[in-house]
């Protein structure tokens, strides 16, 4: 699904990342763990091919920045980015679109967070945590075989988080696969997933 190899990142002067090796497996929930600082958000940035980098990342193999690997992947960052333009059912119909992705499948996403009666509203309308859910829903009912989520439960409230939860399992006994940060105990007790550290990724060379 996902395999990394000798990838490093340096960001102005500062080396961030150092010879990290990886992969991920069809079915997997890859818990990225570390300090504030540590790396995760670069790392999962490096991944969709935000950030300039070193050695090989290979996305079903295919770099990220390729058309097939951007296609096989879905990221949200920890504040979702959305068209301030674009209504939320916008947003699904544009993404259904540019991913060849069946609209039902978002609607029902999103539908899952409470949001089929806010279909016709703007980002400007929707508080933080709201926006999330639209992020959130988006990537979940594009149904990539990756997804990548840059602390998710953050501004969720409960009944979000345990959609995310199954919403998460689902897609790996799906044997799809997402490589995720969390702060908290989120994933306990959900299958598939594998805790590593950020710090113990990278190779010895500073």
């Amino acid at each position: 699904m996902l395999s990394v190899h000798n990838l490093s990142v340096t960001l102005g002067a500062v080396r961030v990342l150092h010879d990290i090796d990886l992969t991920v497996k069809p079915g997997e929930l890859l818990h990225l763990v570390g300090s504030n600082g540590a790396g995760k958000t670069t790392l999962l940035r490096t991944l969709c091919g935000l950030n300039a980098s070193s050695g090989e990342i290979k996305l079903l193999g295919f770099g990220p920045r390729t058309v097939p690997g951007r296609a096989a992947f879905a990221f949200v960052p920890d504040e979702a980015e959305l068209y301030d333009d674009l209504s939320i059912a916008e947003h699904a119909q544009f993404a259904a679109l540019a991913y060849g992705a069946p609209l039902d499948d978002l609607h029902a996403a999103l539908a899952a967070f409470n949001l089929a009666e806010r279909f016709d509203q703007f980002p400007a309308e929707l508080s933080r945590g709201t926006r999330q859910k639209v992020g959130l829903g988006i990537a979940l009912g594009l149904k990539r075989p990756l997804t990548l989520l840059d602390e998710p439960f953050g501004t969720l409230d409960t009944d979000s988080r345990q959609v995310l939860r199954d919403g998460l399992s689902q897609l790996a006994a799906e044997g799809r696969s997402a490589v995720l940060t969390t702060h908290g105990d989120e994933l306990t007790g959900l299958r598939a997933v594998r805790q590593v550290s950020v710090l113990q990724l990278q190779g010895t060379s500073r």
